[in-house]
């Protein structure tokens, strides 16, 4: 959409020396993207006024002509030129090299029909000002060489605003919404001009019958409002009307049709003249399937019964919202027309803009939603304009107003508070309350910290409908860059840690580093052929309704067998393998069906197993292997204070080789299960190693996890260690393990106590050995002194004298 500063300031009395890049960068921060600001004149840019000096005919040419233009340059220019009207002496636009028309046509240098050509003499539709095209566009009382754009006396200042940003403000499609918002933005107060607009009163005839007009869908068209004038003489419109449409992209056309449009992108109302001799009556409805229509683009379009018109008796005269109709168009001979100003539903007039792909200037503000109570206010401001270019005319009929539009006055209460919390600041009643007030908005205070806010109805019909929206005023005008950057005071907790699943990864991180063992992730399903393979009974299992193939209907009750498939696919290429998984599995065991509080569903019994399986060449290294794999895990777990066994099970299942299935106990608690595949089944199910599987339940060992004791950090301390190295010769029987638990438990000042050496040798004698150990002495509350160590040690070396008869090693 265009903006027209002039026309701007018609309506606000703008600061004195502000700039339109301010402007634009106003409106952009607070309100809707202005994505170009240019000067009218630069429309023209290297078009100037030239002088034909002389004409004569193309040579190889029967309609061209080879003209001497002078632009007020040293040499005249050479333009071929194909206008008939061409002649001497003429003041006439010359586009020179590097300009670009309007229509986006770029001169350059050309050769026509072997003569160069260095510029182009323009014809009115060539440069946007008309549609002439018969000749070229010859001027009157202008100087050569000059500008233009000067020529034409134009000084306005456009400003072109994206669409997009105007789509939820149907308020801001006229020159009238943008001047409030500048208002407001700027601090200034607007014109009287801007005051009449709404206080001038619709003129009536009520001595005059009203126009007939019935609506026949009062959901599609909320209002309409129609009034017939008389006496009118279609001409071209004044000066000033057509100046300001051309400054918009708008084309003037007659005085009738530019009075429209001229309100429409002053007001955003769109209005439409119907010739009151070819339209006697007014039938809104919907139209009839297969029924069609001559819109005035010269187009038959087919129109459906979602579309809805403007008829009367015999035919089709508009498409509501939309376009006009060629048989109701305003001609030179018009004398009397009916003036409508509508509102249309915005949902119906975009699906009809878009199923007949006619978008037009109308329709486009339609579907944005416009306010009802802006009917009169344009029908009243046409009328106006109307009577300034056409004194004669005369209103003959009454004001006909159907108005269905029944919307209560959106009114919110709003604390204060509230808005103090989502902005970060506190802005203070009387500033919020101001804000509100210059958009418009009622403001009434309730109390100290809440306010009632009735919506004025130009916001009121899709824009401002919950306090947010209300929220979101304030702070753009005041100014999303005047809210202060701040750290949120908000106390940030970190969120409650899930233990099971830290487990699960602290024995993912152990099985995969020191037990080297590889995870897998299987499919939660198998199936009877596996099952009768392993010998497993298929009792208990849940059948799947919809399985997705025959190798999944069932799910699983088990980790190990889907892990024997990783095995069987892996062992061609390696000599030993060992996989794990930590998964669900599932029964439908009587008794341990869970009801869901949710839906009132039984669902199937589930918990977490863990799952380890070994391949090796012989069945006691897959044996071992396994059992080493658990022992590491439970050791780096801290497990020292449980009894973790394996107790051999007279019930062992057939999948399982004789005298190798057992039981893993925790104490008394029976964890899982260990034992070796049988040949026979790992023949069956492919396997060419031997297979050891471990499986417990991995919820109970995680319960058994939580009930260790806490780690406590242990200050260092603060006093150093004294390092004694001690070696002793005893009887090769005697194990290593006891002589430490002797030396830790001698004195609570032996720290550490660590062996480096193991000797054996013909010195000794037979049957001795002798061990070397580091001990440490270290005392919390002193340094230890030479002498007490040395005591301390002579005790030591007599205690196990007694003990083990150990003697000194001094060689």
């Amino acid at each position: 959409m265009y903006l027209s500063l002039n026309w701007l300031k018609d309506f606000i009395n703008l600061p004195k020396n502000i700039k339109p890049e301010e402007i634009g960068e106003k409106l952009t921060n607070h309100t809707v993207e202005v994505e170009k600001i240019e000067k009218q004149s630069d429309r023209f840019k290297n078009i100037v006024v030239g002088r034909v000096l002389e004409v004569k005919k193309h040579p190889n040419s029967d309609h061209l002509n080879l003209t001497k233009v002078d632009i007020g340059l040293k040499e005249p220019l050479d333009i071929v030129c194909g206008a008939s009207n061409v002649a001497a002496k003429q003041l006439v636009p010359v586009a020179i090299i590097g300009a670009e028309l309007p229509n986006g046509m770029k001169i350059e240098e050309r050769e026509v029909r072997g003569e160069k050509s260095f510029g182009m003499i323009c014809a009115e539709d060539e440069l946007g000002l008309g549609e002439g095209h018969d000749g070229i566009m010859v001027l009157e009382k202008a100087k050569v060489g000059q500008d233009f754009g000067e020529y034409l006396k134009l000084d306005d200042i456009i400003l072109e605003v994206d669409n997009k940003s105007l789509s939820n403000r149907p308020d801001l499609w006229g020159h009238l919404g943008i001047a409030r918002e500048l208002a407001v933005i700027l601090e200034t107060k607007t014109t009287g001009e801007f005051k009449n607009i709404f206080e001038t009163k619709l003129a009536n005839n009520d001595k005059a019958e009203k126009i007939a007009v019935k609506v026949e869908d009062e959901t599609l068209c909320p209002r309409y409002m129609a009034i017939k004038i008389t006496g009118l003489e279609i001409k071209d419109s004044p000066e000033w009307l057509q100046k300001r449409l051309s400054a918009v992209g708008m084309r003037p056309i007659n005085n009738i049709v530019d009075a429209t449009n001229y309100v429409m992108l002053e007001l955003g109302q769109p209005l439409h003249a119907f010739d009151a001799e070819k339209t006697k009556k007014i039938i809104v409805r919907r139209a009839k399937n297969g029924e069609s229509i001559k819109t005035l683009d010269g187009l038959d379009r087919k129109l459906d019964d979602n579309m809805l018109v403007i008829a009367d008796d015999e035919k089709s005269v508009a498409i509501a919202g939309v376009m006009g109709s060629e048989n109701s168009e305003i001609s030179n001979d018009t004398k009397n027309i009916i003036l409508e100003a509508a509102n249309f539903n915005a949902s119906s007039v975009r699906k009809t803009s878009t199923k007949l792909s006619l978008r037009t200037e109308a329709s486009m503000r339609f579907e944005k939603s416009l306010d009802p109570a802006l009917c009169p206010i344009a029908l009243a401001r046409a009328l106006e304009i109307i009577k300034k270019t056409c004194p004669e005319a005369k209103i003959d009929s009454q004001v006909t107003d159907i108005n269905n539009y029944l919307a209560e006055p959106t009114v919110l209460e709003i604390n204060l508070t509230w808005i103090s919390q989502r902005l970060g600041e506190d802005l203070g009643k009387k500033k919020i309350i101001k804000i509100l007030d210059s958009l418009g908005f009622k403001v009434e205070s309730i109390s100290a910290h809440v306010i009632k806010v009735s919506i004025p109805s130009w916001r009121a019909t899709k824009d401002i409908k919950i306090k947010e929206d209300v929220l979101e005023e304030i702070v753009r005008i005041y100014g999303y860059n005047n809210i202060k950057t701040q750290t949120p005071s908000v106390t940030m907790e970190a969120p409650q840690p899930n233990e099971e699943r830290l487990f699960e990864r602290t024995v993912k991180n152990i099985l995969t580093s020191g037990a080297m063992a590889t995870e897998t992730l299987n499919y939660s399903f198998l199936n009877e052929e596996k099952m009768t393979k392993l010998k497993m009974s298929s009792q208990g299992l849940i059948k799947l309704a919809n399985p997705i193939s025959n190798l999944h209907t069932h799910l699983r009750a088990d980790l190990f067998p889907n892990i024997l498939d990783n095995i069987k696919i892996n062992q061609a290429k390696n000599e030993a393998l060992s996989f794990f998984e930590i998964g669900s599995i599932f029964a439908d065991t009587t008794g341990t069906i869970n009801k869901n509080q949710n839906s009132g569903e039984y669902l199937p019994y589930q918990e977490k197993h863990l799952a380890l399986v070994a391949a090796e060449g012989s069945a006691r290294d897959a044996y071992d292997k396994i059992k080493g794999q658990f022992e590491y895990l439970i050791k780096r777990l801290n497990f020292s204070t449980w009894n973790f066994s394996a107790s051999l099970s007279g019930q062992a299942p057939e999948w399982a080789e004789k005298g190798t299935y057992a039981n893993v106990l925790a104490g008394d608690s029976e964890l899982g299960f260990v034992g070796l595949i049988s040949r026979e089944i790992a023949s069956g199910l492919g396997l060419k190693k031997s297979v050891a599987v471990l499986e417990i339940n991995f919820t109970k060992l995680f319960s058994l996890y939580q009930s260790l004791p806490s780690k406590v950090y242990n200050k260092p301390n603060k006093y150093p260690a004294v390092e004694r190295d001690l070696a002793f010769v005893v009887d090769a029987k005697v194990l290593y393990i006891d002589i430490k638990e002797v030396i830790e438990k001698f004195s609570s000042l032996i720290k550490k106590v660590e062996l480096f050496d193991i000797y054996e040798g013909e010195k000794l004698g037979n049957d001795l050995k002798s061990l070397a150990f580091h001990i440490d002495y270290e005392s919390v509350d002193k340094t230890l002194t030479t002498s007490e160590v040395d005591e301390l040690q002579k005790g030591l070396i007599k205690k196990l004298e007694e003990k083990f008869e150990a003697k000194i090693r001094n060689f």
